[in-house]
């Protein structure tokens, strides 16, 4: 039998579906990530024409039954489209980055409140950041994601054999392969090499101490990310994260 229900979410990815429909993958408030089927939304007179443009945040109806992938959607209203996001190439991107994250990263109808507050929270930053500051919002964000899913970079001490890193020193050895700073004894072959500074940036980061990476912090972090997610979940590479500006 199928339920009525209503809640937020957010358009993560969309697919065409025959001359006039769509699916579309939802990030959602209440259900996690869900795939809906919009029948005629392409249709210029359609009720749905227009709401499931991609990140924008609409309050959706939609017919939810057991043991069924893809629902009936019923009706979208736009809450939000960020239209400020959509004015600039580099941010519209930008913002498709975490929708990526998400859509490739999130099991089907997981309750996740903190993703879809995370997902909100950095389309709204997004928007009213200057366009210098995109890439920092970006990865700020990503980081951040990264710890929802279970993933965040071990930065307390060596990952392998626990001994104390001193931070005194101008470079820390960063295993991707292990997950976090490594003492001299367990350096393998994927460990770079990480400023001081960019590795105490990661653990204000995730102590909420600062919201701003500096631009040498955000190179070497630039640079660790797309590896370091392609080890740690299963091959993913974010194409979006490629053409960030």
């Amino acid at each position: 039998m199928a339920t009525i229900v209503k809640t937020k979410g957010i358009v993560l990815r969309t697919t065409l579906f025959m001359e006039s429909s769509l699916f579309a993958s939802i990030l959602t408030e209440r259900y996690g990530k869900i795939k809906v089927l919009a029948k005629g939304c392409r249709r210029p007179k359609s009720k749905l024409c227009g709401t499931l443009e991609l990140f924008n945040l609409n309050e959706i109806i939609f017919y939810r039954r057991e043991f069924k992938e893809v629902y009936t959607l019923s009706d979208a209203v736009i809450l939000d489209d960020f239209e400020k996001i959509r004015q600039l190439p580099g941010k519209v991107n930008a913002a498709l980055v975490l929708c990526e994250f998400f859509e490739k990263t999130m099991p089907a109808e997981e309750r996740d409140e903190h993703s879809f507050k995370l997902l909100l929270n950095f389309l709204k930053e997004l928007q009213k950041t200057d366009e210098f500051s995109v890439k920092s919002v970006v990865f700020y964000y990503l980081l951040n994601a990264l710890s929802i899913a279970g993933v965040k970079p071990h930065l307390e001490n060596c990952v392998k054999c626990r001994r104390p890193i001193s931070y005194n020193k101008k470079k820390i050895d960063f295993s991707i392969d292990a997950g976090g700073i490594v003492c001299e004894g367990d350096f393998d072959d994927t460990v770079i090499f990480l400023s001081s500074d960019t590795v105490n940036t990661l653990k204000k980061i995730y102590s909420e101490q600062c919201s701003h990476i500096d631009k040498n912090s955000l190179d070497e972090i630039e640079k660790i990310i797309p590896d370091y997610i392609y080890y740690h979940m299963n091959n993913l590479v974010l194409r979006s994260l490629k053409h960030l500006k």
